[in-house]
C-alpha cells in the first residue's frame, strides 16, 4: 500500500526530475547545431568561458549570504513564535508565509521599489547613510546582498510554517520536564528544542543550498531597474540560457546545467552521510 501511494509522485519524479536531466547528460556531449559527437568539448567550452568563475563567485557569495541568513532568522523566528500562545504563533507564522505565496519575478518588482530611496518605506534610513538613488542602494548592499534580502523575505515564511509542525511534534513531556528542571524559555529553545529540530534545520540549508545555485528570476528581471542594472550573466543559470537561447549552443548548456546539478548533488550527498542524517535517534 505504501509504494501504492508513491507510485503517483515516483512517476512525476522520473517524467520531470530524472529525465530531464539524464537527457541534458547525454545532451552535453554533443554539438547540438549538427548532431555530432563531440565528448567533453561542451564541459572543455564551459570551463574556459572567462565569465564562468565571475558567475560562480557571484552565485557562491549569494549562496553564503542566503543560507546563513535563512538558516539564523528561521531557526530564531521559529523557536520565538513556539514561545507564544497558539493562537498569535499561527497568525504570525502566516503573515510571514505570505510573501512565498508570491512568485519570484513578483517579488523583485515589488523590491525594485522597496530599493528606490524615492519612493521606498526605508527612505529615512536610506537617506540616513547617504544613499539618495537606486544605485546607490544597490552599490551599498551589492548584488548579492540584494537577491539575498529577496530570497530570504519570499522563502522564509514556507519555512518557518514548517519548523512550527516540527516543533509542535516535540514530546510535551520532555518540554514539562526542563521546566520542571528550571530551564527558562531560551535555554528551553537553544538547549532541548534546537537540537531535536537539527535535521530540518540541516535539510532546510540543504535545499536552501541547491536553489541557490539555480538562481536567474531576480537578477535576470533587475534590467527593469534601468540598463545600468542589466545582469544578463551574473549567476551561471543565466549563462546556461545565454548559451542556449542567445547562442543556439544547447549543448553547452546542457553541459554548463549538468555541472549545476551535479554539484548541488554531491554536496547534499556529503553533507546527508556526514551528519547521519537518517540515522534514527
Amino acid at each position: 500500500m505504501s509504494y501504492l501511494f508513491m507510485l503517483p509522485y515516483l512517476v512525476l519524479l522520473f517524467m520531470f526530475g530524472v529525465f530531464p536531466v539524464l537527457y541534458a547528460f547525454g545532451l552535453s556531449f554533443f554539438d547540438t547545431i549538427d548532431m555530432v559527437f563531440w565528448g567533453l568539448t561542451n564541459y572543455e567550452f564551459a570551463f574556459n568561458d572567462f565569465r564562468v568563475p565571475k558567475s560562480a563567485v557571484n552565485v557562491l557569495t549569494f549562496v553564503s549570504l542566503w543560507v546563513s541568513l535563512t538558516v539564523l532568522g528561521v531557526a530564531v523566528l521559529s523557536l520565538m513564535l513556539d514561545s507564544l500562545g497558539r493562537r498569535s504563533a499561527t497568525t504570525l507564522r502566516t503573515i510571514f508565509f505570505l510573501p512565498g505565496a508570491v512568485t519570484s519575478s513578483a517579488i523583485v518588482v515589488l523590491w525594485l521599489f522597496v530599493l528606490d530611496p524615492s519612493v521606498s518605506p526605508f527612505q529615512s534610513i536610506f537617506h540616513l547613510v547617504g544613499w539618495d538613488t537606486r544605485q546607490n542602494v544597490i552599490s551599498g548592499l551589492s548584488f548579492a546582498g540584494v537577491f539575498a534580502i529577496m530570497a530570504y523575505f519570499s522563502a522564509s515564511g514556507g519555512w518557518i510554517v514548517v519548523f512550527g509542525g516540527a516543533l509542535s511534534s516535540l514530546p510535551t513531556e520532555v518540554m514539562e520536564a526542563a521546566r520542571i528542571d528550571g530551564a527558562n524559555r531560551f535555554q528551553l529553545a537553544t538547549r532541548i528544542k534546537l537540537p531535536m529540530i537539527w535535521r530540518s534545520v540541516v535539510l532546510m540549508a540543504i535545499l536552501s543550498f541547491a536553489a541557490g545555485l539555480q538562481l536567474f528570476v531576480e537578477p535576470q528581471l533587475m534590467s527593469l531597474a534601468g540598463q545600468q542594472f542589466s545582469q544578463v550573466d551574473w549567476s551561471l543559470n543565466q549563462l546556461a540560457f545565454q548559451y542556449a537561447f542567445k547562442m543556439g549552443d544547447f549543448g553547452a548548456s546542457a553541459a554548463l546545467s549538468t555541472l549545476l546539478v551535479g554539484t548541488s548533488i554531491a554536496i547534499a550527498l556529503i553533507i546527508i552521510f556526514a551528519t547521519k542524517f537518517y540515522t534514527i535517534d
